[in-house]
């Protein structure tokens, strides 16, 4: 049988795109009116209006006199893997985080913070909690250390040159040098670790998430010190670096 092939807008979804199209529009542009949306797209008011709705239903979007803005769910610095990671994660996500039974994230860079993006709680009744849209700064947590660590220099440069080294516990780097050189350490073995920096009595491992060499993201498991501890440091990682893999492939 002979093989088909078709072109790659067939597979398209077009509501879908003009969403993502809005909220490019609305990154860019910071504040629209529906008109004027309806103006830049050449949709009608129905269709303008429900596509908004619906963004700030789940909260991607809000609507204050008339008009509309980015939410921090969507995040300022908005790029096309955002929407897409929160799809395709969820299924690798769910497996690690059963598998291990610790909560598992993803974190996305949003300026000197690194912003939870999609979240699956651990399944005992002690765990390490967070929500969707929660954010820290970059340095206190391993989702944090780890897309520093595999940001190209010039970038990564710039956000240390503007990140305030706030201490959260003993453990938290607040000297540049010692951090710097803590990021080529992670670097080298593909992966950071959270030992309490943040809170006390928590640990967290994360694993950056790579799509066309560029680090976008990055994935971690947290959980109380007393399990996670140190000697699984080895075993974690790895289940970490072949879930970001999962999901760097699936993107």
């Amino acid at each position: 049988m002979k093989e088909r092939w078709f072109p790659i807008k067939q597979y398209e979804v077009s509501t879908l795109k003009k969403g993502l199209l809005i909220l490019d529009a609305l990154r860019q542009e910071e504040q629209m009116t529906l008109s004027h949306l309806m103006t830049k797209f050449s949709l009608n008011k129905s269709t303008t209006f429900r596509l908004l709705y619906t963004l700030e239903l789940m909260g991607y979007v809000k609507k204050v006199d008339h008009v509309y803005s980015l939410t921090n769910k969507a995040g300022m610095q908005f790029n096309p893997y955002n929407s897409r990671l929160n799809w395709l994660s969820v299924p690798p996500l769910y497996q690690l985080s059963t598998e291990v039974e610790e909560t598992a994230y993803i974190g996305i860079l949003d300026g000197t913070d690194v912003v939870t993006a999609q979240v699956i709680d651990g399944t005992h009744s002690i765990r390490a909690h967070s929500e969707v849209g929660e954010r820290s700064p970059v340095h206190l947590s391993a989702l944090g250390k780890v897309i520093l660590a595999f940001l190209e220099k010039t970038q990564l440069e710039k956000i240390l040159n503007e990140l305030i080294l706030v201490k959260n516990t003993n453990n938290t780097f607040v000297d540049l040098h010692l951090l710097k050189e803590h990021l080529k350490v992670i670097l080298h073995q593909g992966y950071a670790i959270d030992d309490e920096e943040t809170e006390l009595g928590l640990r967290c491992i994360a694993a950056p998430i790579i799509s066309e060499g560029n680090v976008i993201s990055a994935v971690a498991l947290s959980g109380p010190s007393t399990r996670l501890n140190k000697k699984l440091d080895k075993t974690i990682s790895k289940k970490l670096i072949k879930c970001s893999a999962q999901i760097s492939k699936m993107l």
